[in-house]
């Protein structure tokens, strides 16, 4: 036989929410009648306020209304005549009515006071990981624009070298792309053909410098 595999399980987050908001309405509760006995005196309200307000800065809006419920419950089977019963005297309704719109509101202030706290932390968790992420970028930049710096000093460095070899040497260099037509002379090769490092080597140029019989 298949086991069960539902599609939906609650996460342990929300399992907690919930009983928070069961727990606080209970602590709530129990406080109410401890004062109730002490100081012989009907409860406030706000104790279910404060487990509402609790509830609902926990676990947001679901854990809220539940207590809200709950509190609204309680409250009228407890504290409002005729107690221990869910009936209600006409004239307790009005109070019942406030009470439970209080709750409502306490429970939705705290909610979208939670939601906040969530998105800024996110926000800045956000911020910093980006932050991170452009030090990484300014460390790699910074790296390679080293390497560059080092290959472009070695590759003067070559190009120097070079040059003086040719001139020890009086040996020139030149290149030719095929593509372009384009033709590139050494300092040296500019000195032993007789033109200046501003002329442009073309050519015709090189055909000056050739002896007639070799052309």
């Amino acid at each position: 036989m298949p086991k069960f595999n539902p599609l939906w399980r609650p996460k342990p987050r929300v399992i907690l929410s919930y009983g928070v908001a069961v727990l606080s309405v209970v602590a709530a509760l129990l406080l109410a009648w401890w004062i109730e006995s002490v100081w012989q005196s009907v409860p406030h309200v706000s104790l279910f306020l404060c487990a509402v307000m609790f509830s609902a800065w926990f676990g947001g809006i679901g854990p809220g209304l539940l207590a809200t419920a709950i509190s609204v419950l309680v409250f009228d089977y407890y504290f409002l005549p005729p107690i221990y019963s869910l009936a209600l005297e006409t004239r307790e309704l009005p109070r019942l009515v406030f009470f439970a719109l209080s709750a409502l509101f306490v429970g939705s202030l705290s909610a979208r006071q939670r939601s906040a706290a969530e998105s800024l932390r996110d926000a800045r968790d956000d911020l910093h990981r980006t932050v991170q992420e452009l030090k990484r970028i300014n460390e790699v930049l910074q790296a390679e624009n080293a390497e560059r710096k080092r290959a472009e000093d070695a590759l003067r460095k070559s190009e120097s070298y070079l040059a003086e070899a040719q001139k020890l040497s009086q040996t020139g260099s030149f290149g030719w792309n095929v593509s372009t037509g384009e033709i590139f002379w050494s300092e040296e090769t500019h000195r032993i053909a007789g033109y200046d490092l501003a002329t442009k080597p073309t050519v015709e140029l090189i055909m000056q410098r050739i002896h007639p019989e070799d052309i």
